[in-house]
């Protein structure tokens, strides 16, 4: 009896250990989800792609322009994204507490000239515009970019929110 109570205590220690080291390198390693992610980078001092990547906004007419603004030597995914694993960029559109995708012509994007699982990365540099349809005037709205900024380097930070404005640069 003594030897099993022993043995439930030694499996009870090493599952707590496991856990531990998991949970260590999930938050080490940016395996968390991308809110946590963000949240725990910022924390740690690492930041997210709200540092590299901001956007502004522009009513033309009956379309609306969001311009990408992305510091030099970084750039992020184009949508669609070139691999199913990477995170594309995208724009969404907020009005209180409703949040639903913009109707956006997302631009080709460029070649990158990294080369994973034998394509071509497709990017966004700076400057590049995505036009959006359907919104008669900006009143009311946020227009939200996601994104993911990765460096000519290729460290790529936590994705984030970006709320456009009429600014440029973070």
């Amino acid at each position: 009896m003594k030897n099993r109570i022993n043995h439930r205590l030694v499996t009870l220690g090493i599952v707590a250990l496991m856990a531990g080291v998991a949970l260590f390198a999930w938050h080490r390693f940016g395996l968390l989800s991308p809110t946590l992610a963000s949240a725990q980078s910022l924390d740690s001092g690492i930041g997210d792609s709200s540092q590299q990547v901001s956007a502004s906004v522009i009513m033309r007419g009956p379309s609306v322009d969001v311009t990408l603004h992305i510091r030099p030597g970084w750039h992020v995914n184009a949508n669609p994204a070139s691999l199913k694993y990477l995170i594309p960029t995208t724009v969404s559109i907020e009005r209180g507490e409703s949040s639903y995708a913009a109707r956006a012509s997302y631009p080709p994007g460029k070649n990158s000239g990294l080369i994973i699982d034998g394509k071509n990365i497709q990017v966004y540099d700076d400057d590049t515009v995505i036009p959006l349809s359907g919104l008669a005037s900006l009143a009311g709205v946020h227009i939200v970019v996601h994104a993911q900024a990765c460096s000519t380097k290729g460290v790529c930070l936590p994705p984030a929110n970006v709320v456009a404005t009429t600014g440029g640069y973070p």
